[in-house]
């Protein structure tokens, strides 16, 4: 797991997290990195591979505080 998706929202980011979980993709919820500064302080860890599926879980929920994919 390489690809952090980071939120504004701790509740967006638990939607889309639980949005993933019910899809079978594997995923983790983390504490952000300080060094990014960003966010809620929650953001989900995935295998790039999984960039499509996430995004479309961003759109699918309309998770508008979601900040964008970092690599960890």
């Amino acid at each position: 797991m390489n690809t952090l998706a980071v939120f504004r929202s701790r509740s967006q980011a638990l939607s889309v997290y639980r949005y993933l979980q019910d899809r079978k993709i594997a995923c983790i919820t983390v504490n952000t990195p300080s060094n990014l500064q960003l966010g809620c302080g929650i953001s989900i860890v995935f295998n790039e591979t999984y960039v499509p599926a996430v995004r479309d879980a961003v759109n699918t929920l309309s998770a508008q505080s979601f900040v964008g994919f970092f690599r960890k």
